[in-house]
């Protein structure tokens, strides 16, 4: 379902759409000065991206995540293989880690994208 408050953020309905329907994309966070691409799973809630699983917390790049960090996720995949057409959403936001109880996740709120293949 597409909701009201994303789409004063400015995705469209195809990228919303898209979003909706995948999972597994990939983030890119600096760790010890270093960029570092790492493969995630995903919810979004129509207004911010949450990550986490049984093991994400005790990754570096995880670990050094603070408050209003830079991060970029990228959800892509390929239309066609034949063809090779390639179709994606780039989102930049800044991310927090956040802790109730026992439980650690990611939370990416949305601050600019790029859109291809739609």
């Amino acid at each position: 379902m597409i909701r009201e408050k994303v789409e004063t953020f400015g995705f469209t309905e195809n990228e919303m759409r898209y979003i909706m329907e995948r999972r597994l994309g990939r983030i890119a966070l600096v760790s010890n000065n270093q960029p570092h691409i790492v493969p995630i799973t995903y919810e979004f809630d129509g207004s911010f991206f949450y990550l986490s699983g049984w093991n994400v917390e005790y990754g570096p790049s995880f670990c050094e995540v603070r408050e209003k960090n830079n991060v970029t996720l990228l959800i892509d995949d390929l239309t066609s293989a034949t063809l090779w057409v390639p179709r994606g959403i780039e989102i930049m936001g800044e991310a927090e880690t956040i802790e109730k109880g026992d439980f650690q996740y990611m939370k990416i709120t949305p601050r600019g994208k790029n859109s291809w293949g739609f």
